[in-house]
């Protein structure tokens, strides 16, 4: 490949993915126009042959060994207010200092793999709870369309047949998304008692932000001294001291 006799031509990919491609090379001694797919030559004396014989090649691709994953990103460099005495400096305006706090939890869950061209790389597609998902919103869509339920069951059964065909001819594979140098990526094996558990954070978050809005909202300076000391999560909440006598 690195040979002088031999350069890159272009890129050719399946039909079904834009995340299974190779390079179309041409053997300048040989007059050959060919490509490694998966390590097989595939080759022919015309540039359109050949690429019609990769992109066959290539959309036969489809053993890919997938395992389910859950992902947790978090900020890098994320500043610590270790000192209760120094504000958290967020931002500014007219060039004064905006002070806050926040807590973010980015959450997802997918199956990767090995590339199966190039093992060095990752490639990743729905999760399986997702797309069981999503083929019941597409069944509920298609069966809209028929005139009777005979009808109807075909239309859906039609429209889950065609997701379950694109699923196993990897049409929606990808590469792995980059989240940026800002942002750390820790992976862990999915179960769903782990994903009920990261559920339950998120929900906790959020109950949170609405406890915290409500006390907001009926702020008065005695209130917010009182928070001082003590739990604050346990004193935002309705019932608390802090709340008597509003």
């Amino acid at each position: 490949m690195g040979s002088a006799n031999v350069s890159k031509i272009e890129r050719v990919s399946s039909s079904k993915s834009h995340a299974l491609w190779v390079d179309l090379c041409l053997d300048k001694q040989e007059g050959t126009f060919f490509a490694d797919v998966g390590g097989e030559r595939v080759a022919d004396k015309t540039k359109d042959g050949a690429v019609k014989k990769v992109v066959a090649a290539l959309d036969r691709v489809t053993e890919v060994a997938w395992r389910e994953v859950i992902l947790i990103r978090i900020e890098r460099g994320r500043e610590e207010d270790d000192d209760d005495d120094h504000d958290h400096v967020t931002g500014n305006e007219n060039g004064l200092p905006v002070f806050g706090g926040s807590c973010r939890f980015t959450y997802l869950r997918r199956e990767r793999a090995a590339h199966p061209l190039r093992r060095k790389e990752v490639v990743e597609r729905e999760h399986r709870e997702d797309f069981e998902r999503r083929v019941v919103e597409c069944r509920k869509s298609a069966a809209r369309f028929g005139h009777d339920r005979a009808e109807k069951r075909r239309r859906a059964d039609e429209e889950e047949q065609k997701l379950r065909d694109q699923r196993a001819a990897l049409v929606r594979v990808g590469s792995v998304w980059n989240p940026g140098e800002r942002t750390a990526e820790h992976e862990i094996p999915y179960s769903p008692e782990a994903w009920a558990g990261i559920q339950r954070i998120a929900r906790t978050l959020r109950d949170t932000q609405a406890l915290l809005d409500a006390f907001v909202s009926q702020a008065t300076p005695e209130r917010f001294a009182a928070l001082a000391t003590g739990d604050v999560l346990r004193q935002i909440g309705p019932g608390s001291d802090s709340w008597k006598g509003q």
